[in-house]
């Protein structure tokens, strides 16, 4: 692996992709849907830069499975593998932000249907998000199985959080590579890996057609990996190659944005160009130190807002009736003053739960050991 590797434009990336889906949920929360040719240019921009979101998922899937797959092979290779750190380290990361946006979108739910039960969303006249009625979906059972990554397995997806549901995906491809990276290891008891291989597909059949059918997107992220393992870093620093790469990346981002011949621009096509470009983009120095602090500062908030703001602003555009509204340059910064509000309140999440993850970890562990 290289000596340097820098993450500041996957780090960039991460967070413009929680914009990208926050933005495109807020967007359809606040305005309806139009003909393109009725808006203005205003509109036209808004409306088609927030309609990355579905793209900016499958973008986390991937640079999710270049970091995990990453971190998994150097420490077997440095004989620093170790089972129960993974797993612990997995729920840590994932748990210190999820129950409390959990125990803050239920009670959100809770008031926004207490208080404001006659808005577009809270009575159900809406047609997005919603499978089923928003007070069915607040019990504990749901709250529990949301908890420990069973939502659209066994359970619905927590109250108005439908987000959530990527979060399932991550957890069990967590789980799912580890098992079949195990299994094809030569150096394994052969029966380990039979037994890991059987877990690995049992799994698969458990979580279901949705989860298992992007499991392949998550894993492009080990194609960006053995790109870096094989390639030269000469090749890889080299300007041409990221802009190359960049442009086949984008150009399949937009025409899948479009829906232009999707039986070749979809899903798996955007994920592996973007796995291409991932050793580029870790090889070539961000200079700019604005845009580096830019970069990390929404990466840092970057999974506390993608689970934090869909209750959120559900209850906050039902208290100040601005759902379903009309597109116009007037309302736009009612649009823009709700997208500020929305990252600063997951900025104060972050600061209260994300950023203390480590301290957390091992108050636990302490309290644990003594």
């Amino acid at each position: 692996m290289k000596k340097k590797v820098q993450y500041d434009w996957l780090d960039l990336i991460r967070g413009m992709a929680a914009l990208a889906v926050f933005t495109g949920h807020l967007r359809i929360i606040c305005y309806r849907d139009v003909a393109p040719g009725t808006l203005d240019l205003l509109g036209k921009i808004i409306f088609f830069l927030t309609g990355f979101g579905h793209i900016s998922v499958i973008i986390f899937f991937v640079l999710s499975g270049f970091l995990i797959i990453k971190s998994i092979h150097q420490s077997v290779l440095q004989g620093r593998w170790d089972t129960v750190n993974y797993t612990e380290s997995r729920f840590y990361r994932l748990w210190v932000v999820l129950i409390p946006c959990l125990f803050l979108g239920l009670l959100f739910d809770k008031i926004g249907l207490q208080y404001w039960g006659d808005s577009l969303f809270y009575s159900n006249k809406w047609k997005y998000f919603f499978d089923q009625d928003l007070a069915n979906k607040l019990s504990a059972e749901i709250f529990i199985g949301n908890a420990f990554f069973v939502q659209k397995i066994l359970v619905p997806t927590l109250g108005s959080n439908g987000a959530l549901w990527s979060l399932a995906n991550e957890f069990w491809y967590y789980v799912l590579f580890p098992l079949f990276y195990f299994a094809a290891k030569a150096s394994v008891n052969v029966k380990y890996r039979l037994l890991f291989l059987v877990m690995g597909v049992s799994l698969l059949f458990f979580v279901g057609y949705q989860i298992s059918i992007n499991f392949p997107i998550w894993l492009m992220g080990g194609l960006s990996y053995i790109i870096t393992l094989k390639v030269k870093d000469t090749y890889l620093q080299k300007k041409v190659g990221l802009l190359i790469a960049l442009f086949f990346f984008l150009s399949a981002v937009c025409l899948l944005r479009l829906k232009i011949h999707e039986e070749l621009f979809n899903n798996y096509t955007v994920a592996f160009l973007f796995a291409i470009a991932i050793p580029f983009l870790i090889n070539i120095e961000m200079k700019n130190h604005l845009l580096q602090r830019i970069s990390t500062y929404f990466s840092n908030i970057s999974y506390t807002l993608y689970l934090a703001h869909l209750p959120f602003i559900y209850l906050v555009t039902s208290i100040i009736h601005f759902q379903d509204e009309t597109w116009s340059k007037t309302n736009f910064w009612t649009f823009a003053s709700l997208t500020v509000a929305t990252i600063l309140y997951s900025t104060i999440l972050w600061f209260l739960f994300e950023r203390n993850t480590k301290k957390i970890r091992d108050y636990i562990a302490a309290k644990y050991k003594s």
